[in-house]
């Protein structure tokens, strides 16, 4: 049996010769003029995307200290944490935000990128989100480069999504973002990045990152 498309069988229902047996009506939807395709508008609207499969492999596989992730978690409220994770230390950083506005996330992000040494502002990776729509001023104001995944594939920042997953024993979905303050949060991402890791020799993320700046901190545990 020779295969046709579907435009073959819409074609036969909707021509001239066939109005009378009103085929349409077994249509799942059962329009009786059919209406014409239109072209979707794109979803990409952030200029200036670079692949992550462009991105070097010293950022890949984790050798240089530097390279980030951001995402964001939404909770309860319209309120939202914007969370940035360092590769190859794990050391997770966050602040509170009021929306997932594409002006006030890159506000924030500046605003912690501002504090660190510049050795550890090399690049940053984001999904498609168009709440990264503005990474462009990293690139200018930091000379960052900035990295985005394929549409769909969370795996591709693994880094961020699994700090998330930590973060999400404290903040659940359906937990009031508004009741806490920022000096809370850092209290949770003070206790994350003391937490000794199995992936880096059971360091610190802390003792991890000052390591890369040439800097020893000796952490004792109660």
């Amino acid at each position: 049996m020779r295969p046709i498309c579907f435009e073959a069988i819409y074609s036969f229902i909707y021509r001239a010769g066939q109005k009378s047996e009103a085929l349409w009506k077994l249509l799942t939807r059962g329009h009786r003029i059919r209406r014409p395709m239109r072209a979707r508008r794109s979803r990409d609207r952030i200029k200036d995307r670079a692949s992550i499969h462009d991105r070097p492999e010293a950022a890949d596989n984790r050798q240089e200290a530097g390279h980030w992730e951001a995402d964001l978690i939404i909770c309860k409220r319209t309120r939202s944490v914007l969370v940035i994770h360092e590769r190859k230390s794990r050391v997770t950083l966050a602040a509170c935000m009021t929306g997932k506005s594409a002006a006030e996330t890159v506000s924030v992000m500046m605003s912690i990128f501002r504090r660190l040494d510049p050795a550890l502002r090399k690049s940053v990776k984001f999904d498609n989100d168009t709440t990264f729509a503005q990474h462009g001023l990293l690139r200018s104001m930091f000379n960052m480069t900035t990295w985005f995944c394929d549409a769909y594939t969370s795996w591709q920042k693994g880094g961020v999504e699994n700090a998330n997953g930590r973060l999400r024993r404290w903040l659940p979905r359906d937990f009031d973002i508004d009741a806490m303050d920022d000096e809370e949060l850092q209290d949770i991402i003070f206790t994350m990045n003391l937490t000794p890791r199995k992936c880096l020799g059971f360091k610190t993320p802390f003792q991890a990152i000052l390591q890369d700046l040439g800097k020893d901190a000796k952490i004792c545990f109660a």
